[in-house]
This record gives C-alpha cells, sequence and structure tokens, in this order.
C-alpha cells in the first residue's frame, strides 16, 4: 500500500500522524456504515461487510489496477494474495489485542470477541474459494481458471445481494461529520491513503535512526502499519464492544479478497503461482479452517492468533532468511 510514494515524509513524527489520521478515517467510514444503515433501511453489520471494506481496499485496488496497466501481472497478483494471508496471521491477532486493551480499559464488556456462530458459515464460504485457485495453473489451465475467475465474481455479487437484504436496520437517524456522504468518502479515503504512507516512512525513519536491519523492518513492522488502515473499521467496532459488526467489516474484507479481486485477475488470465503465492494462500487456509472450527465450536473470534503469528514468523523466515519452506 505504501512505500515511496508521492506523500513527502515528515520523519518519525509520521507515525503518530499516520495513526491519528487513519483513526479519522475509520471514524468517518464508520458513520457512513451507520448512515447508510439508516438511509437504506438495511442491517449495520451487512452494510459493515459489504461497503467498509471496498473503501478501505481501494488503496489495494489502485495498486492492482496500476500494476495491470504497466503489464505487471506479478505485482498484481500478490496484491490480492497478500490480504488473505495478512488477515488470517495479523489481521486476527490485532483484533483480539484491541479487544483486550479496550476491556483493560472498561470500554468494552467482555473480554474476548463474542460473535454468533454463523459468523463461521461465511467464513468457511470464503476460505473454500482460495482451495481451487492452487491447483488451476495458468500454463495448464488458463480456460478453466478464467472461468472459475468468473465463478468467483458471481459468488461475491450474491454475497453483496444477501448481506445488503438481510434486514431492516433500527435506531435514531443517523449523522455525518461533513453532511454529504460523498464528500465524507472523500475525505476518508484521502486520510487513509495519507495515514499509511506517513506510518509507513515514519516506521522507516525510525529504523533507520536506530540502525534496524532494514529487510527486518519491512517484514514485521510495515506489513503492521498497512494492516491498521485495511481494518480500521473493524477495530473501531470492536473497541466499542460492537462484535458483530466489527468481524462483518473482517469477514468482508476477506469476502472481496477472495472472491471479487481474485476472481477478477482470473477473468483477466493474470494470475500467477509462484511458491511464495502458493505458501501465502496454504497458511491463510489453514489457519481459517481452525478459526472457523472455534467460532462455529465457541462461539469466539481471535483465538486461532497464536497459530496465525507462529504463521507468519514461519513465512517470514522461509521468505527473507532463507530458510526450507514446504
Amino acid at each position: 500500500m505504501a512505500g515511496e510514494g508521492i506523500v513527502p515524509s515528515i520523519g518519525p513524527f509520521g507515525v503518530a500522524a499516520g495513526v491519528l489520521l487513519t483513526v479519522l478515517a475509520g471514524l468517518l467510514i464508520e458513520q457512513l456504515v451507520h448512515f447508510i444503515s439508516w438511509r437504506y433501511k438495511r442491517a449495520a453489520t451487512g452494510v459493515a461487510a459489504i461497503f467498509a471494506p471496498i473503501i478501505t481496499s481501494s488503496p489495494e485496488l489502485a495498486i492492482f489496477t496500476v500494476a495491470l496497466l504497466q503489464g505487471q501481472a506479478e505485482i498484481a497478483w500478490g496484491s490480492i494474495v497478500a490480504q488473505p494471508f495478512m488477515a488470517s496471521t495479523i489481521i486476527y491477532p490485532v483484533l483480539l489485542a484491541v479487544a483486550l486493551v479496550s476491556w483493560a480499559f472498561k470500554r468494552r464488556r467482555y473480554m474476548l470477541l463474542h460473535v454468533h456462530r454463523g459468523v463461521a458459515i461465511p467464513l468457511l464460504v470464503f476460505t473454500i474459494p482460495l482451495a481451487p485457485i492452487l491447483i488451476l495453473h495458468p500454463e495448464k489451465y488458463g480456460a478453466y481458471g478464467q472461468l472459475y475467475g468468473l465463478v468467483l465474481l458471481a459468488l461475491y455479487v450474491l454475497y453483496a445481494r444477501y448481506m445488503l437484504k438481510e434486514e431492516e436496520a433500527g435506531g435514531g437517524e443517523a449523522k455525518l461529520w461533513l453532511r454529504h456522504p460523498a464528500l465524507q468518502v472523500a475525505a476518508a479515503i484521502a486520510a487513509m491513503y495519507f495515514g499509511a504512507e506517513w506510518m509507513v516512512s515514519g516506521i522507516r525513519e525510525i529504523g533507520a535512526a536506530l540502525g534496524l536491519d532494514k529487510l527486518a523492518l519491512s517484514v514485521i513492522l510495515i506489513p503492521i502499519a498497512t494492516v491498521v488502515p485495511e481494518s480500521i473499521v473493524a477495530l473501531i467496532f470492536i473497541a466499542k464492544g460492537k462484535d458483530d459488526e466489527g468481524v462483518s467489516a473482517v469477514v468482508g474484507e476477506k469476502a472481496l479478497y477472495s472472491t471479487f479481486y481474485p476472481g477478477l485477475a482470473m477473468a483477466l488470465g493474470i494470475y500467477t503461482l509462484e511458491p511464495a503465492a502458493i505458501t501465502a494462500l496454504v497458511i491463510a487456509i489453514f489457519v481459517s479452517i481452525v478459526e472457523i472450527a472455534i467460532v462455529w465450536r465457541f462461539g469466539y473470534f481471535g483465538l486461532s492468533a497464536p497459530l496465525g503469528l507462529a504463521s507468519y514468523v514461519y513465512y517470514a523466515y522461509c521468505y527473507t532468511l532463507g530458510g526450507a519452506c514446504f
């Protein structure tokens, strides 16, 4: 998402500025979720699952589009594969950490994330489509891969229709800080983009000042900085004790990156299965299955965090430190 971009660096202060802007973007989007839910009489969980991920994924969509226009299929596909992997290994633990901190400060009633067991169903639905991608090699099954891509696009459309027609939303009239929805959307995207750029550049500046290894810094810290903008809406909901809305936003993000984006890439025939991509997909599928089993059996979300973090360390070891991988 962020890197050596067009946004000028402001040094180590970029971390604080980036966090503030990202939180502001999340609050703007949270208001939009409630506004759309009220205005169009849709359940907030459905709006959070569909609308919020579309906005928070806009930087990745830009990377995907630019990479395609420049003929960089590997980069375009990598930006897609990275999200399910990061969700399973980093985002789930971050959500759990936010819940624990919020509970410690008495902002939440429960220490852990309580969700309806039905959350496991969409998690399962959007984990299964990742598996066939591992065998649909473009050099062998190009036509079948493109057909499967169209199936994934259709699946996301059906999911969106289901979520947005699930039930009517209750509550009073919702207000927007910027009064107009389009203006608030634009402000949220701008704040999220600048926040992400400054967070990453700030982390790099701190690393350089402390003499930290750049490779280790990019593997350990920068992905965490880029995860925050992607999951900020979910983090805000969870910090307020609205677990169903928060988890719905995470599931919606996963749905987008497990069906719509890979479906588009496969339909266009620009996906590739390098070893790093295969490993990331396998890890995402495995951790997600464990998470699904925990949610279905106990009704808690995020308890796969230790496995996810261990998988992240394993992946970093394999592809940055020259370790042996499967």
